[in-house]
């Protein structure tokens, strides 16, 4: 592996990205109030299928990465122009940060590096928001 191609990310930038995540407020999430209503049930079925994609023997994931990816950009999409409380809200931002989790580690093993690392930042993003420090603290394991 050629590593001027995987430091795309210098060690200050990683750090003033864990610093400002881990300092900065998380965004309250308040219920979204414009676009078509998203249920429970629906975030029920897209977290199931998640979980069931990830379950998958190893030599069964390498075939699914536009799955996930499709995935992914429908539970973005949700986010950003649906209608929902606030619990559903924080199981969307949480579901979307394991989703993205995920699509890098997809992306890093096809040797697309910059990719990985800009589906691990989403990836921080949403468990900011969703206050998930935990995933947080893994997503910056991930870029290091």
């Amino acid at each position: 592996m050629d590593r001027r191609i995987f430091l795309s990310i210098s060690a200050a930038a990683l750090t003033a990205l864990a610093a400002s995540w881990a300092t900065g407020e998380t965004r309250a999430l308040t219920e979204a109030s414009s676009g078509k209503p998203v249920g429970d049930e629906l975030v029920s079925l897209l977290e199931q299928t998640s979980a069931q994609l990830n379950s998958l023997p190893t030599e069964q994931r390498q075939h699914i990465p536009s799955l996930l990816h499709a995935h992914l950009t429908t539970v973005t999409e949700l986010i950003e122009n649906g209608r929902y409380p606030q619990n559903v809200g924080l199981r969307l931002h949480t579901l979307a940060a394991s989703l993205s989790q995920t699509v890098a580690w997809h992306r890093f093993d096809a040797a697309d590096h910059p990719a990985a690392a800009k589906f691990w930042i989403a990836g921080l993003h949403s468990a900011h928001a969703a206050g998930d420090r935990d995933m947080g603290a893994a997503l910056l394991g991930d870029l290091a």
